[in-house]
């Protein structure tokens, strides 16, 4: 099942992944170490954490298996264990993220000004590193599932994002004359995007998605040996 999930999101994942290396070729000398090595690090992080600390998963995936239940990643098994993708509200807020902290942004980074798509370009990169870790990780056990949108919208909102919001307040400021609706706009898109990733992370993710994981009997894991390691007993030396 687990194969079948990583066949369905590899389109994506690869035209994601070709998207972020054009902008990081194009932009990449304005964009902080930091901010280009994060999706990286962060996704290794939870590549290891999954095979080691959970066992690749195992326990959930070979259950699903011997019910004789398909693995659904767009489907029941998405994020929330799939209580959100069939209601309404969820499907118009995920389109107002898309649109408000992709699209929009992406566009302006093609047809603004220069120093405009410098400054949206580091955002913009974290919100497609998310996109393709999400989509990388679709069959890893629930706890590492969450952390990942948690992660990115941590790490955008307290790096890129904010920054993104504070030049563009200093670049609409400085902006001549003729020019100041498209550095208004950016200012607004900008701080938009601010304000939507801290209620995403804070209102959302933290209140409402991550309670809903925290069911031991349909989110099983394995028995840690010690306390503060995050290994299984199967590894504790006897």
């Amino acid at each position: 099942m687990a194969t079948n999930s990583q066949s369905a999101t590899i389109v994506p994942s690869l035209a994601m992944t070709a998207l972020a290396y054009f902008l990081a070729s194009r932009y990449g000398s304005v964009v902080a170490k930091s901010d280009l090595v994060f999706p990286f690090a962060f996704l290794a992080y939870v590549y290891i954490a999954n095979a080691v600390s959970f066992g690749s998963n195992r326990l959930y995936l070979d259950r699903l298996e011997k019910a004789n239940i398909p693995f659904e990643p767009m489907g029941k098994h998405s994020l929330g264990k799939g209580l959100f993708i069939t209601e309404t509200s969820f499907l118009v807020y995920f389109g107002v993220f898309k649109t408000l902290s992709f699209l929009v942004p992406l566009v302006l980074i093609f047809a603004g000004p220069s120093d405009v798509a410098a400054a949206a370009t580091p955002s913009l990169l974290q919100v497609i590193g998310q996109a393709i870790a999400e989509l990388a990780t679709a069959s890893y056990h629930d706890v590492l599932k969450i952390l990942v949108p948690i992660a990115f919208q941590t790490h955008r909102l307290f790096g890129p994002g904010a920054a993104w919001a504070l030049e563009s307040w200093t670049m609409w400021d400085a902006a001549i004359d003729g020019q100041q609706h498209v550095y208004a706009f950016n200012l607004g898109l900008a701080w938009a995007n601010l304000a939507f990733t801290a209620w995403n992370l804070f209102g959302f993710l933290l209140l409402r998605a991550l309670p809903v994981y925290f069911d031991k009997e349909d989110t099983p894991t394995a028995e840690f040996a010690y306390t503060l390691l995050p290994l299984p007993k199967t590894t504790k030396q006897m």
